[in-house]
């Protein structure tokens, strides 16, 4: 599983998202992690204008349905906790999320 993980980061990590990717190509960015900020440009537009206009973005590309994305809507007030389970469920159960499209973060 080692050489496969390394393969599928080398993969994520060479990906480039330019204004004639696909909606949601960010998604497919590696993760920098927890310790990182959301993008919210990504999140609450469903493209990150940093990375289709050929810059670099630091910050997190994360599904509107993310735990980590619903958990700082719920911070900010903009999302009650029951509405965020039931999102959360709807996304387990195959409804997805996609990009970041609408709403706000």
């Amino acid at each position: 599983p080692a050489p496969a993980a390394a393969a599928a980061a080398a993969a994520a990590t060479s990906v480039q998202i330019t204004l004639a990717s696909p909606p949601g190509a960010e998604e497919l960015l590696l993760d920098p992690g927890a310790g990182a900020s959301l993008c919210f440009d990504y999140i609450n537009n469903g493209s990150c204008t940093r990375l289709r206009t050929g810059g670099a973005c630091k910050y997190r590309h994360l599904s509107r349905t993310h735990p980590d994305v619903l958990a700082d809507r719920i911070r900010q007030g903009k999302l009650n906790p029951a509405a965020a389970a039931q999102l959360l469920a709807q996304a387990q159960a195959g409804g997805g999320g996609g990009g970041g499209g609408g709403g706000s973060a």
